[in-house]
């Protein structure tokens, strides 16, 4: 398992950065360059979207190419479209749901059998990696889910929230 809190546990700038191109599907390339799907991008750019110096951006890249765990991870990284903002311009719904725990067991699966049984389809869903704090996971559907349903869901055991997004 990657814990980058333990592996940056003294370099809570750089673990930011690290957390930022994982979450992103941001690739790291053995020559130090980084991208997105192919699309090299500028470390002063990504350094201004953090709000950090351009150096830390650098310092971080040479610290994943140095560990070998963190090198097979980010130079391997993709990204995938994700529906979740345009769903509503789709004519699709959307739902973000919040756990109480991320690690909790069975949110998926009750989720997705309370839309199967209402005969929508599920079009996407994504879920963050429980080892990320705020994680959460979302579901796009076919079209926009009744309350009531949002309701049963909101009585599975480990659902904390559920947001409408819209």
């Amino acid at each position: 398992m990657l814990n980058l809190e333990e592996i940056f546990s003294r370099k809570k700038s750089q673990r930011m950065v690290a957390e930022f191109l994982l979450r992103n599907g941001i690739r790291v390339s053995e020559d130090r360059r980084i991208s997105l799907r192919g699309v090299e991008l500028n470390q002063s750019s990504l350094a201004r979207v953090l709000g950090v110096d351009r150096r830390l951006v650098s310092s971080t890249v040479n610290l994943i190419l140095q560990d070998s765990k963190l090198k097979k991870i980010f130079t391997r990284l993709d990204s995938t479209l994700l529906l979740r903002d345009v769903a509503p311009e789709l004519g699709l719904g959307a739902i973000e749901i919040i756990p109480e725990d991320a690690k909790s067991k069975g949110i998926i699966a009750g989720v997705s059998r309370i839309i199967a049984n209402a005969g929508i389809s599920v079009r996407q869903i994504t879920a963050d990696d429980p080892m990320f704090s705020d994680a959460k996971m979302t579901i796009v559907t076919e079209k926009p889910l009744p309350r009531e349903l949002i309701d049963e869901m909101l009585r599975i055991p480990g659902v904390k929230k559920i947001i409408v997004l819209s």
